[in-house]
């Protein structure tokens, strides 16, 4: 004996096996496709986060080395200005480096120079930074 179905049931039809298999295999792809760009996307706010904190610390020596010339005097300022700074995310104390007029490195400004070139840097794995240039006048 053959069923006869009635014409409500011929239109309802599900999805074959295969069609949920390509369907899950299509969401799969689009989902591994969004964790890798998490992924990225954390690693791009770490490193923001390395350049701020970075930043920071190299503006704050600035900072220093410019109230110590300007409340105490121009021979005030040594290299070991900055030492006091660092220790945070990572970082050391920013490098302070002193250039005298006729280009030597040295320690601490003297009277005996009309200019001297502060040059900050901070080191840490990661992105570089571009250093702060202070250029010192003795008045």
């Amino acid at each position: 004996m053959r069923h006869v179905y009635p014409q409500r049931f011929a239109a309802c039809r599900g999805f074959t096996l295969i069609e949920s298999i390509i369907a899950l295999v299509l969401l799969g792809i689009a989902s591994i496709s969004i964790i890798s760009l998490q992924t990225t996307i954390f690693n791009g706010q770490s490193d923001n986060k390395v350049l701020e904190v970075g930043t920071q610390l190299m503006q704050e020596c600035a900072e220093q080395v410019l109230a110590m010339r300007r409340n105490l005097s121009y021979t005030s300022v040594t290299t070991s200005a900055c030492n006091g700074l660092g220790n945070y995310g990572g970082f050391g104390a920013p490098i302070l480096t002193l250039i005298n007029d006729s280009g030597s490195s040295v320690t601490a400004c003297t009277n005996a120079s009309a200019t001297c070139t502060a040059t900050i840097t901070i080191n840490k794995g990661g992105p570089n930074l571009t250093p702060v240039v202070l250029q010192l006048v003795n008045y």
